[in-house]
């Protein structure tokens, strides 16, 4: 249930994170410029999944950090 409610979490931050980026990078677009959508999306949706999976990899490595200094 915890696990489940922090892939939750992770997935709404990086959809808020998304969404954010995407709105800044698009508001200034012209009418009819869907490359530049396309790929402000696209970097929107990378920077927030790179976010929030070195977030968990620190996450990883600290537990096993601790772990490893409890042997």
């Amino acid at each position: 249930m915890r696990k489940g409610l922090k892939i939750a979490g992770s997935t709404v931050f990086a959809a808020a994170l998304s969404a954010c980026l995407f709105y800044c990078m698009v508001a200034g677009a012209k009418s009819g410029a869907v490359v530049y959508v396309v790929m402000a999306a696209l970097l929107s949706v990378i920077i927030s999944v790179t976010l929030c999976a070195g977030f968990h990899y620190i996450r990883h490595l600290q537990k096993l950090l601790k772990e490893l200094s409890e042997k």
